[in-house]
């Protein structure tokens, strides 16, 4: 029994919670769920995490709701996973500014009880960024809300990041025209330090490249982003992922746009082109907006005539 209560101590009123939920749904009410085990006072402090939770509270209302032990705490866990997997989802889908889909899915899963600390973390900013890009709250009002909840102020001063810390500092860094440079600055310091604890996380390493790219041509640094970007590509190869290999492209596409540099500029725009030939309808049309936005380039008159020549 002690090593079940050491696999779920840290969730453990979550695991109450869950274990509430199960009981509404099972039509059983409260009275007689909490009659002989504890009162209704001890119980909203357990509830809202003021006291201590003895797991054998937890096996007498297992015993309650005649649910085996060992399959509720499974039951758990796997619904614990699927939020996570929700917010995820929502967040690439506010990403992708599928704003209509991502409204639905947060409307079919109202309630989002068992995240831990960090994914909460990443719920709340995708709530901001729905709000921002929803046109419900300005630019400012959504870094000024990034800023509360990542402890700016104190955050810049730390000599390590975890990566939640860096998550929520990247989007500063996109999206703060006054912030940018310092974030970058201070990110690129322990970034080279190794001083960044991204734990192995591919994702996150790769998303951190891309505000390290972005900000950097936003900062005119086009020969440094030249460097990090075949850095950025390669690591993509080797683990085996292509998220954003399209924009370490793009970014150096740009780059040597920038730079005058036209057949260079061709050659990545093209790579470019033919990654976002595999990707979703909606991400490829987006961001071929984009590249005639900054470019000037239509994308399918670019592919056709580069045909035509190398024919």
């Amino acid at each position: 029994m002690s090593y079940i209560c050491m696999e779920v101590d840290m969730d453990i009123v979550k695991l109450l919670n869950y274990m509430e939920n199960l009981r509404y749904d099972r039509k059983m009410t409260q009275d007689f769920y909490l009659d002989g085990i504890i009162s209704q006072r001890q119980y909203y402090r357990y509830r809202s995490g003021e006291s201590e939770v003895p797991f054998d509270v937890i096996v007498k209302f297992a015993n309650k709701l005649e649910i085996p032990l060992l399959k509720l705490i499974s039951t758990f866990q796997t619904e614990t996973e699927k939020e996570k997997e929700i917010v995820s989802e929502l967040y690439n889908l506010i990403l992708d500014r599928r704003l209509s889909e991502a409204s639905q899915l947060m409307k079919k899963h109202k309630k989002m009880m068992l995240l831990d600390e960090e994914t909460q973390k990443f719920y709340y900013l995708a709530m901001i960024l729905f709000k921002r890009y929803s046109n419900k709250i300005s630019n400012e009002e959504m870094i000024n809300q990034l800023k509360t909840e990542v402890g700016f102020d104190n955050i810049m001063k730390k000599e390590v990041l975890h990566d939640t810390e860096i998550y929520l500092l990247g989007m500063i860094m996109q999206y703060s025209d006054k912030d940018r440079e310092i974030v970058f600055n201070k990110i690129e310091l322990l970034r080279k330090k190794n001083k960044l604890l991204l734990g192995g996380n591919v994702l996150l390493n790769l998303q951190l490249y891309f505000w390290i790219l972005k900000s950097l041509g936003r900062l005119n640094r086009y020969d440094e982003l030249l460097e990090i970007a075949d850095d950025a590509i390669d690591y993509s190869q080797k683990n085996y992922s292509y998220y954003s290999v399209e924009h370490f492209h793009y970014f150096k596409a740009l780059a040597y746009f920038k730079k005058g540099m036209n057949t260079s500029f061709e050659e990545e725009l093209l790579k470019t082109i033919f990654i976002l030939v595999q990707r979703d309808e909606h991400k490829r049309n987006r961001f071929f907006d984009i590249i005639k936005k900054d470019t000037d380039v239509v994308c399918k008159d670019f592919v056709l005539k580069k045909i035509e020549r190398e024919w």
